[in-house]
């Protein structure tokens, strides 16, 4: 009898260590598109009907956005304190002064400021975007001896792409996040989120129709992609693609975001290690949407927008955080949450708009993978989030619902 009670005992401690032995989780938090214009004079719109190209970020409604936000993150607050800070590109506002070098300048070093400001001990990854080229916008990444990157390490950051600038140790326990590898030249990198998890950085600004490079550059980059990848599947280890400009079709109009042979590339990249790829993470339309893209085995891959923290697309201010959880055998995306800034009279406030597992997952509470919940959805399934509820835009114009899908 007391050899049955012992065994029961050690059995139900086991029980109880066995999910944290082998489940772990991270969670990250999302922004973009802040398109800072210091030079502004006046406030962003925080409602708008629909788009507005001079509807840029100024310097006051910045400030009480990050104080806002700072307010609401960290322990027993509406968002818990993240692992680390994905930034996805577009610092700078669309409408450049007449010295555009220092307009970027200017607006990159005050926009990295807030943001170390807004979440003073949590690591920042600093994804290129369009709009931060020193060239013009949808330029190179580096200009006449001038990049986003030194400019980042101007405003406090320690490495151009991580601003604590901690390298990953060859041999031994690092600490995470850390840089595995960079070009400061192209602005693209991988950085270790844990044993078995990298983040791959990705220029794709170099990818679009409406940037101009060498060949040897984009293949410089893809590459990069391959390698980084084929290491991957090597070492059984789970893969995040970050980038600005999303792969696929404008919903809005049809129009590709990329040049058609890049991706056409890419996507049979994907294609070749999609077993290690657990999503993409992308920005630069503004809204709150996703994209599904078809893989081989009848598999779907999440393409996951994070809706701009500026409003000229129509939008409210928005912002993301992620959970991934690692079940012992890989990580996956488990859930994430979109979160709503809004005005009431003079006060901003900010709360959270939906769940992806609550909203997209019906009856499947206990996911732990959301992309195994895609083939379920449709594109009028998540057209109303787009403008992340905003009553003066409710319904996006999209003419071009086929894009949803990248095949």
């Amino acid at each position: 009898m007391k050899l049955q009670t012992l065994v029961s005992i050690v059995l139900v401690i086991f029980s109880l260590l066995i999910p944290q032995a082998f489940s772990k989780k991270i969670k990250f938090l999302t922004i973009s598109d802040i398109h800072l214009n210091h030079q502004q004079t006046h406030k962003m719109e925080m409602a708008p009907s629909g788009y507005n190209a001079t509807n840029d970020m100024d310097n006051q409604t910045f400030g009480q956005l990050s104080s806002l936000i700072r307010r609401n993150v960290g322990a027993q607050k509406l968002i818990s304190k993240p692992e680390f800070i994905l930034y996805l590109g577009d610092i700078v506002g669309h409408k450049r002064a007449s010295n555009p070098t220092r307009f970027v300048q200017d607006n990159t070093k005050k926009a990295l400021a807030g943001l170390q400001s807004m979440f003073p001990d949590t690591p920042i990854i600093n994804v290129f975007g369009n709009n931060d080229s020193f060239e013009k916008n949808y330029g190179a990444f580096f200009s006449d001896g001038l990049s986003p990157y030194k400019v980042a390490l101007q405003s406090g950051f320690k490495n151009g792409f991580l601003s604590t600038g901690i390298k990953c140790h060859l041999k031994g326990k690092s600490d995470f996040p850390c840089i595995q590898s960079q070009n400061d030249k192209h602005g693209f990198f991988t950085i270790k989120l844990a044993d078995t998890l990298i983040l791959i950085g990705l220029n794709s600004v170099m990818f679009s129709p409406k940037h101009v490079a060498p060949l040897e550059h984009i293949q410089l980059q893809m590459e990069y992609l391959k390698k980084q990848l084929k290491h991957a599947k090597k070492e059984n280890t789970s893969v995040l693609i970050a980038m600005h400009i999303p792969v696929g079709n404008n919903v809005y109009d049809g129009s590709g975001f990329w040049n058609k042979s890049y991706q056409e590339q890419f996507l049979k990249i994907m294609h070749d290690y999609y077993k290690q790829i657990k999503g993409i993470l992308a920005a630069h339309t503004h809204m709150d949407e996703f994209k599904i893209i078809r893989m081989p085995e009848n598999q779907n891959m999440g393409e996951y927008l994070t809706a701009g923290l500026s409003t000229a697309h129509g939008n409210f201010p928005s912002i993301k955080v992620f959970t991934m959880n690692d079940s012992g055998q890989k990580w996956s995306i488990s859930n994430y949450s979109t979160y709503q800034i809004h005005q009431i009279k003079s006060q901003l406030h900010i709360d959270k708009y939906y769940d992806f597992v609550g909203a997209y997952c019906k009856n499947r509470p206990d996911v732990i993978d959301i992309n195994t919940c895609l083939s379920h959805i449709t594109f009028n399934d998540i057209l109303s989030r787009y403008t992340v509820n905003n009553p003066n835009y409710p319904l996006y114009k999209a003419q071009s619902p086929e894009s949803f899908y990248v095949n």
